[in-house]
């Protein structure tokens, strides 16, 4: 979880510019998570990859018509007439946008400005 002190300001920096949050993988828990709450809305952009022996790996943010990584995330959405955005799926991001950020070092280093 991000530190006590911090604050989202809906800047949307996170899920618009950290490549991480939008090209990256998510654990077994993640989709076992979506599974749990029949998000399949969620599921149809998480493609398996297989590394043998039950053993998978989730890439995320597959788009499900083209099969082609995407270039934000598909759950941010610009709040109308602001400069603020909301994630659609807020209770139930993936693992690594609910720590992010780690710490006030790494907000700065990526732009974050929750600690203002």
């Amino acid at each position: 979880m991000p530190p006590k002190t911090f604050k989202c300001k809906q800047c949307g920096n996170c899920c618009l510019n950290l490549s991480d949050a939008f090209q990256t993988s998510v654990s077994d828990e993640d989709v076992a998570m979506w599974e749990r709450k029949g998000r399949f809305d969620i599921l149809e952009w998480v493609c398996p990859i297989s590394l043998g022996e039950d053993h998978n790996i989730y890439d995320i943010w597959i788009s499900p018509k083209t099969g082609d990584d995407v270039y934000r995330c598909p759950w941010l959405r610009k709040l109308p007439k602001q400069d603020k955005y909301i994630c659609r799926i807020h209770d139930l991001k993936p693992e690594h946008c609910r720590k992010y950020p780690q710490s006030i070092k790494h907000a700065e280093e990526t732009g974050c400005r929750g600690f203002e």
